[in-house]
């Protein structure tokens, strides 16, 4: 029961959160200066042609009615339309929402298995050279902005050596080989600066566990120490880690942004810069709801696997 009241009050929680999401990212957005209706026809403009087009797109409207109708429009999948070209938000998003996904939704897992054989390393060789020398290497990998890592990957490996391509984007669906082809840079930049990250954390759940008594108890018996460690150490890790991926899902999302930029990929990054410099509002909106909810969502989901991990919740220890 303690497990579920904690379940239900992190659902509650998070559509609240999601709401307030919705009101701060349509304020700012209203808030933006200037007259998209103005900015779309020119400086020529007369008024009554100006006024007219705010009439067409509902600009003239209270702002709390066209808050409550954008509001109940994406409960419906219903982004709006863009203001300058006419089509739906949704129809512009699909095709670079899916770029992002492959490049966040390949980031992550690799991350996570490249930070925990370092986090082991650098947890069992603290003492030694190369426990000291992982640890190092995580260092200058969190000082090393994510663009920063992607122009050496490309010199390297697309003008240098030329074994991949380092631009532009091919669909999975189009051609697979060319598909992985232009994703491996952009995902192993992701890859090296938020492994390094998350291998710190890996690093300081293993170093708890040598500290505590049942690892002690395991070596006693008769256990190795990596055995141990990794028996033992892993819930302690994976509480930590779990915590800090929903803690990390800006910064990816962020990294990923960057990344499609500095390799030309056409995904929600690209989208939204086009749209804020062509003052497409609503465009602006669909993706910033998008990506705040996409964050949130990991956030609850995070929470909800952390109450499954730890037991102490599921003992009602704590919510």
């Amino acid at each position: 029961m303690a497990l579920l009241r904690a379940a239900t009050r992190r659902v509650v929680i998070f559509l609240v959160t999601v709401l307030v999401a919705s009101a701060v990212i349509f304020g700012i957005v209203q808030a933006l200066p200037g007259d998209v209706a103005l900015a779309t026809l020119g400086m020529g403009a007369s008024p009554e042609s100006v006024d007219a087009l705010r009439v067409q797109w509902g600009l003239d409207r209270p702002l709390a009615l066209r808050y409550l109708e954008w509001v109940v429009g994406m409960v419906h999948g219903d982004f709006g339309a863009s203001y300058l070209t006419g089509q739906s938000v949704v129809s512009q998003i699909g095709p670079p929402l899916a770029v992002t996904a492959w490049l966040v939704g390949l980031s992550m897992p690799l991350s996570l298995l490249a930070a925990l054989p370092l986090g082991l390393v650098g947890a069992m060789g603290r003492r030694r050279w190369f426990g000291v020398s992982v640890n190092a290497a995580t260092h200058v990998g969190l000082a090393i902005p994510v663009f920063f890592v992607g122009a050496i990957l490309t010199i390297i490996f697309a003008v240098k050596l030329r074994w991949v391509r380092a631009n532009g984007y091919v669909p999975l669906t189009t051609s697979p080989g060319e598909w992985a082809i232009r994703l491996v840079l952009p995902v192993a930049s992701i890859v090296i600066v938020q492994a390094c990250f998350l291998a710190r954390y890996v690093r300081a759940g293993f170093i708890d566990v040598l500290t505590e008594d049942y690892y002690r108890t395991a070596r006693a018996v008769g256990w190795t120490r990596w055995r141990g460690l990794w028996r033992h150490g892993i819930r302690n890790v994976a509480t930590s880690v779990v915590t800090v991926i929903g803690l990390q899902l800006a910064s990816l999302l962020v990294g990923a942004i960057l990344v499609e930029q500095t390799f030309a990929m056409p995904g929600l990054g690209s989208l939204l810069v086009q749209a804020v410099r062509r003052r497409d509002l609503m465009v602006v909106q669909g993706v910033g709801m998008l990506l705040v909810a996409a964050v949130l969502t990991v956030n609850f989901l995070v929470d909800l696997a952390y109450l499954a991990i730890d037991p102490r919740l599921k003992r009602g220890g704590r919510s």
